[in-house]
């Protein structure tokens, strides 16, 4: 007896991924699913600035995704799931009905679900944050935000219900290719090792071309062909928890045993121990095994209960960054570009009062990520990267203030080039977490048709 299987694409990493990639995708995978992982920490941070600045603070491609890939997904029973509604879900489901409208697709269900914006739950309850030991409430105003990692049972709900395009506020990443799996195979909440399996083949394919050779290439020791059409991958999925993973025949990239190890590595902390809100999983048992060109067969892991509670992403402002450039050229390059920082730092700290601490002077080339002992009488060019760390945004745009006065009023040699290479002022949005029992996390599924 054939094993039922069914077939996801994973349609993106981040907010702004290859949409192309994601079409190519949707058009050729022959896929039951396309899942679009959406929401960062970046993407957190972006939605929150534009919520202060009175713009949707949703998935900001998210209209772009839907363009690229409805139009095959509709024609080809391909249903999307994506956890692009960030802090507006409602905005984020309005506006995808919207799309298939314009795009003259009729009749397409669109679910979203509510409820993971959980800050008031949060101030309510004040548990600890788990990278400081304090409380919330510790923070004070400075907290911006609070999304719950989602599970399942929203993206089970919508797809029960018939939901062609299914879109939720941070379902976890894995548990976004977990959910149509327990849709399709009836999984139950309680068949650990399933869960496990599928919350891994989904943390394997939630950064999409990282599985197919993208941030993989190591030149003469990890070679990946055609890099510049990276095919993103497609898993087969069994309904006893082990998975073929693929991509579009004719694309670029490369599907093997190590792209899928380093993958499987990928931010999980113990691996025997990597918790979701679904359930645990132990990558100890997981076995690789490539089956032929662009063919890896996962399976054999394992898992135990969820804990009582969600992990919560904590989204706190901790003032402002401001940074300005310059490059310097020719002989004597590097002295010049040390006695801008000089003078930038002294006018920092004479004028305005600014402790060294909060000033940063980087020579890209020489030594900003490390001291590489480069003798820095043979650099050529050099750039100089001026950074400081302030608490109010006028106290940050002194520094690309000062820094637009060195092509005139410091060392010579030096190019500016256009604003857009100049720096400015960004406002900082640190990340901390904490955990939140799951019976605090109440989410509402609404659903609208195009």
């Amino acid at each position: 007896m054939t094993k039922r299987t069914i077939r996801l694409g994973a349609g993106s990493a981040h907010e702004g991924d290859d949409l192309d990639a994601a079409k190519l995708l949707a058009e050729k995978g022959e896929l039951d699913y396309i899942v679009f992982d959406c929401t960062s920490e970046k993407a957190i941070s972006l939605a929150l600035i534009r919520r202060s600045n009175g713009l949707p603070a949703f998935d900001a491609q998210l209209a772009a995704k839907l363009r690229a890939v409805a139009p095959a997904c509709i024609r080809n029973g391909t249903r999307i799931i994506a956890n692009a509604g960030g802090f507006d879900p409602d905005g984020a489901g309005m506006l995808a009905a919207e799309i298939c409208r314009e795009l003259g697709l009729k009749d397409v269900k669109i679910a979203y679900s509510t409820g993971g914006d959980v800050l008031d739950q949060l101030r309510r309850l004040d548990p600890t944050v788990i990278e400081t030991g304090k409380p919330v409430s510790a923070l004070g105003n400075n907290v911006l935000g609070a999304l719950a990692y989602g599970g399942t049972d929203a993206i089970r709900q919508a797809l029960a219900g018939g939901a062609d395009i299914v879109l939720t506020q941070r379902a976890g990443d894995s548990e976004q290719f977990l959910a149509p799996m327990m849709h399709e195979f009836g999984w139950t909440g309680q068949d650990w090792d399933k869960i496990a399996c599928g919350l891994g083949i989904g943390h394997l394919a939630e950064c999409a071309a990282q599985l197919s050779g993208g941030y993989f290439y190591d030149p003469g020791y990890k070679d990946v062909p055609d890099m510049h059409r990276l095919g993103f991958p497609i898993i087969e999925m069994d309904e006893d928890g082990g998975a073929t993973i693929s991509k579009v025949a004719g694309t670029g990239g490369v599907i093997s045993e190590l792209t899928c190890r380093e993958q499987l590595l990928y931010e999980i902390g113990d691996p025997k121990n990597y918790v979701h809100a679904s359930g645990v999983v132990d990558f100890t048992t997981t076995r690789v095994e490539q089956l032929g060109p662009d063919r890896v067969r996962v399976d054999g892991t394992t898992g135990r209960p969820r804990t009582s509670d969600a992990r919560v992403a904590l989204a706190v402002r901790e003032g402002y960054m401001g940074m300005s450039r310059i490059v310097y050229g020719g002989v004597g390059c590097y002295d010049k570009a040390r006695k801008a920082a000089e003078m930038v730092r002294g006018q920092l700290r004479e004028r305005c009062g600014v402790a060294d601490e909060n000033m940063r002077f980087d020579f890209i080339g020489v030594n900003a990520l490390f001291d590489w002992g480069v003798d820095p009488s043979t650099v050529r060019e050099v750039e100089l990267r001026i950074a400081g760390r302030f608490m109010t945004m006028e106290e940050a745009r002194k520094v690309p203030y000062f820094g637009s006065q060195l092509p005139c009023n410091g060392p010579a040699g030096g190019a500016w080039g256009r604003p857009i290479d100049q720096g400015g002022v960004e406002e900082i949005i640190t990340f901390y977490s904490t955990r939140l029992p799951h019976s605090e996390i109440h989410y509402e599924l609404k659903t609208l048709v195009s």
